[in-house]
């Protein structure tokens, strides 16, 4: 069995949304300065880099990610690539023939390529995204769990967080900030655990895919 890992590494100088805090990493106990152990605390943000997103997060009403159901976090996925799309759209989506009966997807976009936003540093607002017509077609294809490679599926910039109130609103669990690199598209075994932060909007996950 192949094991994909499709979280990105937590470090004090990875890309972070726009306003959100950074990461730092804060050492209390050091061997070297003779303490008896190693130990630290970690300060980040709920939506840092590999992340799931509650709909808590747009929905005042929605679930938080601790209680979102195991059943939609674990289980058959497709990665389908759209490495040559600059917006996913209900038309892109229409051209993929994706398979019926799938209830997760995650999309690879030229994101994850060489030269694309994680190769770069600092964050990178021209990023592959999902367009708020795509979202609905997701919706009403009955998806219950969507990823993409990258801080957000929502457009930087845009006016409102229509993919955001569209998925969220919809029930759907939003994943951001994979990476799928050298993960080819394909049919995959997804094993997502966000931190069950009680009552959160989101929280940091590691992801892998299990595939032949």
């Amino acid at each position: 069995m192949k094991i994909y890992d499709i979280s990105v590494p937590v470090h004090q100088d990875m890309p972070v949304w726009p306003g959100d805090p950074g990461v730092r990493l804060v050492r209390t106990g050091s061997m070297a300065d003779g303490d008896p152990y190693n130990n630290s605390r970690l300060e980040m943000g709920s939506h840092t880099g590999t992340h799931v997103d509650a709909p808590f997060h747009f929905i005042q009403n929605g679930i938080t990610v601790d209680k979102l159901s195991l059943d939609v976090l674990i289980g058959p996925a497709a990665v389908v690539g759209v490495e040559t799309e600059p917006a996913i759209t209900a038309d892109v989506l229409e051209r993929l023939s994706i398979k019926k009966g799938i209830s997760r997807l995650l999309f690879k976009t030229s994101n994850s390529a060489p030269g694309g936003p994680w190769s770069k540093s600092g964050f990178q607002p021209d990023f592959v995204h999902i367009a708020p017509d795509g979202a609905r077609w997701l919706v009403e294809r009955g998806l219950r769990l969507v990823g993409i490679d990258y801080l957000s599926v929502e457009k930087y910039g845009a006016l409102e967080p229509d993919t955001h109130h569209t998925l969220l609103g919809a029930g759907v669990v939003v994943v951001e900030g994979l990476n799928l690199a050298n993960v080819p598209p394909g049919e995959y075994t997804l094993v997502c655990l966000p931190l069950m932060v009680a009552e959160g909007d989101g929280a940091p996950a590691r992801i892998v895919l299990l595939g032949d």
